[in-house]
């Protein structure tokens, strides 16, 4: 996710400005203002725009902890992001030095798969 920086995001995963978007981080009310939650940190936490437009979208929306539960299992189905994040090459060395041939290369160049625990 990002929060204040979206070219340096965007430029990382190489996504349009669209997809961008989608990953911003916002402020998720576990129980929602209007059910009478309140700004705590009890009930605060950080998530994705896509997520977030998502939960209170659903016809009958899931609580927090079955919403959670919901987006893990589709993560590891690899089914929740219409986006795939893959870390583009970094620049400290030529990118033409990253393939698997190369096996002394520098570790910030390897292309890593972005996943949430």
């Amino acid at each position: 996710m990002w929060e204040t920086d979206p070219k340096s995001f965007s430029s990382r995963f190489a996504l349009t400005g669209r997809a961008t978007l989608e990953f911003q981080c916002t402020a998720e009310h576990l129980e929602a203002r209007c059910d009478g939650g309140r700004d705590t940190n009890e009930n605060v936490v950080a998530a994705c725009r896509y997520c977030n437009g998502n939960r209170h979208k659903r016809k009958r929306p899931k609580d927090a902890v079955s919403y959670m539960g919901l987006v893990r299992s589709r993560m590891e189905q690899g089914r929740w992001h219409r986006v795939t994040l893959v870390d583009t090459p970094r620049p400290c060395m030529p990118v033409t030095r990253c393939g698997e041939r190369y096996p002394n290369r520098s570790p910030k160049c390897e292309a890593f798969s972005f996943s949430i625990a």
